[in-house]
């Protein structure tokens, strides 16, 4: 079936045909419905498979979603047996990953996955390096993940600095005006005395006249 219709003799097509279309359908009830729709208008099992494996050739993906759903695995109610249940297919899904006939293929998948660990690690301003990798066609090692990792720009570091200084810069400033104006409030309003006893303006309590009598004329 990996063959085009177009070299199937004429006497074959008829069987050809019914046997691709079995393969089909079996191969649109096996996936997600949202890659479904992108693979829908591919009628032929060998375009369907082609065009599957143009786009999730590399696997890092599926493999990505599946560590995710391992690592954030979390009971969220009382029912043990829907919670087991649940992390028993999990498990699976990532264990189908991990599974090879040799020893140097189950450390090549481990080294994958190690790799898909790390990635999943990384702060969001590495978020470029994560989207490069989950879409590249090659997949890489965990030491050359490590390696392009340390050899990424740190521009974006030094532009959240310059903003933190800037900030702090803002801050600081208005801390210093709110100071001088707390220093004028304790007089009273735009800085004239204001008395506490008689409630006027222009002298303080130690001043008031009303509280403490006009002084005496002096010729």
């Amino acid at each position: 079936m990996e063959k085009s219709v177009d070299v199937v003799p004429n006497d074959n097509r008829p069987a050809w045909e019914k046997m691709d279309y079995q393969l089909c359908d079996v191969l649109w009830q096996s996936v997600e419905p949202d890659v479904l729709e992108i693979l829908r208008s591919f009628k032929t099992y060998r375009s369907f498979w082609k065009k599957a494996q143009d786009i999730f050739a590399n696997g890092i993906q599926s493999l990505f979603d599946a560590t995710m759903k391992v690592t954030t695995l979390k009971q969220t109610s009382h029912d043990m047996i829907a919670h087991m249940g649940k992390a028993r297919a999990t498990v699976e899904e990532l264990k189908r990953f991990l599974v090879a006939d040799s020893l140097e293929e189950v450390n090549r998948k481990l080294d994958k996955f190690y790799m898909v660990l790390i990635l999943r690690s990384l702060y969001s301003d590495f978020d470029h390096v994560h989207d490069q990798v989950l879409a590249g066609d090659q997949v890489p090692s965990m030491d050359s993940l490590i390696t392009r990792l340390l050899r990424v720009p740190h521009v974006l570091k030094d532009e959240n600095l310059a903003d933190v200084v800037e900030t702090s810069a803002m801050v600081a400033s208005r801390g210093r005006g709110g100071g001088r104006k707390n220093r004028r409030g304790r007089g009273g309003r735009g800085g004239h005395p204001h008395c506490t006893y008689c409630k006027k303006m222009g002298h303080t309590q130690e001043n008031c006249y009303s509280l403490h009598g006009f002084p005496e004329k002096v010729a």
